[in-house]
C-alpha cells in the first residue's frame, strides 16, 4: 500500500497538481485579506514572502507563512497601503482637473503636463515596496526611501517588475478566474528580480562598511 501511494506521489501528475494546488492556495489567501481593502497592503506583503518561503526555502507550510507574515507585517502594510492610496487619490483628481476641469472651471493646456510629474513618485518608490515590507524590519519611511533607492539602481528591472504587475492585472480583469492564480505568479516572478536586487544591495553595503573599517584601523595606525 506505502509503496503505491509512494508511486503516486511521485508521479508528474501528482506534482504537477500539486504545484497547481499550491498557486492557487496563495493567491486565494492573498484575495481573501484583500477585501478589507485596508489590509490589502499586507496581504500583498503576506503573498511575496510566502512564495519567497515557498519556492526559495522550500516550505510547504504555506498557510502558516502567510498568516505569519500577515500578522508581523499588518501594521506597515496598512500605513504604506493608506499613504499610496490618498496620494494616488489626490494625484488621480489633480489629472482628471487638469484634463477635463471641474464645475466649469477648466485649467490652461500647459497644466496638464504639471499635473503628471506627481505620478512619477509612485512609479519610482512603489515596485519594491512590498517585498521591502517582506524581507526587512524597517520603519515606513526608511521602507519607502529604500525602495526608491532601489529603482534607481535597478532601473531596467524596476520597470520590468511594472510589467509584471499590469499584466497580471490586465489578464484578472479580462478573465476574472484567472484571480486563482495570477497573483502567486506574478509574486513568483517578480521575486526572481526582487531577491537578486537585494543581495547586490546586501553585498555592496557590506563592501562599504569593510571599506571603512580598513580607513578606521588605518586612522587609528
Amino acid at each position: 500500500m506505502k509503496k503505491s501511494f509512494d508511486h503516486i506521489t511521485s508521479s508528474w501528475l501528482y506534482k504537477s497538481a500539486k504545484a497547481v494546488g499550491d498557486v492557487v492556495i496563495i493567491s486565494v489567501l492573498f484575495l481573501i485579506f484583500c477585501l478589507p481593502v485596508v489590509t490589502a497592503g499586507a496581504s500583498a506583503s503576506a503573498l511575496y514572502y510566502t512564495v519567497y518561503r515557498k519556492y526559495r526555502k522550500k516550505s510547504d507550510d504555506l498557510t502558516k507563512d502567510f498568516m505569519h507574515a500577515l500578522k508581523d507585517n499588518l501594521r506597515h502594510g496598512i500605513i504604506i497601503h493608506i499613504i499610496y492610496s490618498l496620494y494616488s487619490a489626490v494625484v488621480g483628481f489633480n489629472i482628471y482637473f487638469a484634463l477635463f476641469g471641474f464645475n466649469g472651471l477648466k485649467l490652461p493646456d500647459w497644466y496638464t503636463v504639471i499635473a503628471f510629474l506627481p505620478v512619477l513618485p509612485v512609479i519610482f518608490s512603489y515596485p519594491f515596496i512590498y517585498p521591502l515590507v517582506a524581507r526587512f524590519s524597517n520603519s515606513v519611511k526608511e521602507t519607502i526611501k529604500n525602495s526608491f533607492t532601489l529603482c534607481m539602481i535597478n532601473f531596467p528591472k524596476f520597470l520590468l517588475i511594472w510589467l509584471i504587475i499590469i499584466l497580471a492585472l490586465g489578464i484578472s480583469i479580462i478573465f476574472p478566474p484567472s484571480m486563482l492564480v495570477t497573483p502567486a505568479c506574478a509574486a513568483y516572478l517578480i521575486q526572481m528580480i526582487t531577491e537578486r536586487s537585494f543581495e547586490s544591495a546586501i553585498r555592496m553595503i557590506e563592501s562599504r562598511e569593510e571599506t571603512e573599517d580598513i580607513e578606521e584601523v588605518e586612522v587609528n595606525e
